[in-house]
C-alpha cells in the first residue's frame, strides 16, 4: 500500500517533515501507516487517540478552523483540532514515540484564513515533528502551501470511473430544473443522520465524479476551474447547497 518513495524514507531513517498526500482514496490510511511505523506503534491505536505522539484529524465534514472558538466546539472539535491548538502540541516535546506527529485528512477543508495561519508551522517545525497531509486534489490548494510540503501522487481509479447518469446530466442536460432536483437529492441525503447537521462528504463526493467525468471529456475542461473553486468552498463552511446551485447555473448559463 505504501508507495515505493515513501518506502525509501522509512528505510533511510530520513523521513520529510511535511509531506502531502495528494489523490486516491487512500490517503488516510497511508498516512496511519507511516505513523505507525515511525512510532513503532499500530494504525489502530493510533486511530483510537490512545498513541499521546500522534494527532490524527479525520474528516468529520466541518472546516479546520483557526482556534477553538464556539464554532469548533459546536462542531465538537477538540482543543488541538485547530490550526493554533496544532502549533501549541507540535511544540512539545515526545512523550512516548520518536516524533510529534500530525495527521490532517483533506487538508483542502481548512477555513478561509487558517492556511496562511498555518504557513509558519509547515515553514519553520519543530524538530521532532512530522506532518502529514492528505488532499483529493493538491491543484486546489493556495500555491504558498504547495511549495512548503513534498508531494507524493497517490495512484487513483479513474479508469474504472463509471459515468452515472446524474452526472452526465449535470453537465449535458440543458434545464436546471432536473440538475436542482439532485442537489435537494444530496441535501437531503446529508442530513440523514441522528443530529441532522449536514455531512459535507456527501456533496464533496458527488463534486468529485464531476471532476473525474470532465476529465474523461476535453469538451468540458473549461469548467475545471469553477469546479475545483466550488469544491474549496464547500470544504470551507460556505452553504454547500448554495455552491452547487451556483455551479449549476455556470455550467448551464
Amino acid at each position: 500500500m505504501i508507495p515505493a518513495q515513501i518506502q525509501k524514507w522509512l528505510k533511510s531513517d530520513n523521513f520529510p517533515q511535511r509531506v502531502l498526500l495528494s489523490g486516491g482514496n487512500i490517503g488516510k490510511e497511508i498516512a496511519l501507516e507511516i505513523a505507525a511505523q515511525l512510532q513503532k506503534t499500530t494504525p489502530e491505536k493510533i486511530k483510537k487517540g490512545i498513541y499521546s505522539d500522534v494527532l490524527f484529524f479525520p474528516d468529520t465534514g466541518k472546516s479546520f478552523k483557526i482556534d477553538w472558538s464556539d464554532a469548533a466546539k459546536k462542531d465538537e472539535q477538540s482543543e488541538y483540532e485547530n490550526v493554533r491548538g496544532l502549533i501549541r502540541w507540535s511544540h512539545q516535546k515526545p512523550n512516548e514515540g520518536t516524533y510529534r506527529i500530525v495527521i490532517l485528512e483533506n487538508i483542502e477543508r481548512l477555513s478561509r484564513e487558517s492556511p496562511h495561519a498555518l504557513l509558519k508551522l509547515i515553514e519553520e517545525p519543530p524538530l521532532k515533528t512530522i506532518f502529514l497531509f492528505t488532499t483529493r486534489n493538491h491543484h486546489q490548494l493556495l500555491e504558498t502551501v504547495l511549495s512548503r510540503v513534498t508531494i507524493v501522487r497517490l495512484p487513483t481509479q479513474d479508469k474504472d470511473f463509471e459515468v452515472s447518469e446524474d452526472i452526465k446530466n449535470f453537465f449535458e442536460g440543458k434545464s436546471l430544473i432536473p440538475k436542482f432536483q439532485k442537489i435537494d437529492e444530496l441535501d437531503k441525503a446529508s442530513k440523514d443522520n441522528k443530529d441532522k447537521k449536514i455531512d459535507r462528504r456527501v456533496f464533496l463526493s458527488f463534486l468529485e465524479d464531476l471532476i473525474r467525468y470532465i476529465r474523461l471529456f476535453r469538451k468540458y475542461q473549461e469548467h475545471m476551474g469553477i469546479l475545483f473553486e466550488t469544491h474549496q468552498a464547500i470544504g470551507q463552511n460556505i452553504n454547500p447547497r448554495l455552491c452547487l446551485e451556483r455551479l449549476a447555473v455556470k455550467i448551464t448559463g
